[in-house]
């Protein structure tokens, strides 16, 4: 795949049937590090709380022509951080999307004001703890069971995603 080929734009609702099938693709292990657990088959309310956009909710995909090989949302809590989702199809992991789809959301963010970031991950996700490592050195974390809590300054964020 070149990187050229694949287009990052917001979701619209227009766009439910492709995360339908994107997410249904996913394998059980990709499933369960996006959500916490597997999905079964995927259910249309999910889908349409993944293709909503609202004033605290934004939504990115990444498509090459009209398949959904990414997605990726940024959601700000009741405290004021705002926290991010992102999964990437197994065969265009590695090549730098979960980077432009979540700097495409950061930049969003912080134009929109928001100063904080919260990330949760699961202990065992390497490629996601290896990546914020990288990209954000400075995030501190709290473990609670399985899950790992991170905390970061967006403004940091924005600019190393990006």
């Amino acid at each position: 795949m070149i990187q050229t080929q694949v287009s990052v734009r917001a979701a619209t609702e227009g766009d439910a049937e492709a995360v339908r099938t994107f997410l249904a693709g996913l394998s059980a292990s990709a499933q369960y590090q996006r959500f916490f657990t597997g999905l079964g088959s995927v259910s249309p309310s999910l889908v349409r709380e993944l293709v909503a956009v609202r004033p605290h909710q934004n939504v990115v995909l990444a498509l090459c022509g009209t398949d959904v090989i990414g997605h990726a949302m940024a959601s700000t809590n009741r405290s004021g951080a705002v926290e991010l989702g992102v999964v990437v199809s197994e065969d265009h992991r590695h090549k730098g999307l979960a980077t432009r789809l979540l700097g495409e959301l950061l930049n969003r963010a912080v134009l929109a004001g928001a100063d904080r970031l919260q990330l949760d991950v699961l202990g065992d996700n390497a490629l996601v703890l290896d990546w914020i490592r990288r990209r954000l050195p400075d995030t501190e974390f709290e473990r609670e069971g399985n899950t790992l809590t991170g905390y970061a300054s967006l403004a940091v964020a924005a600019t190393t995603a990006a």
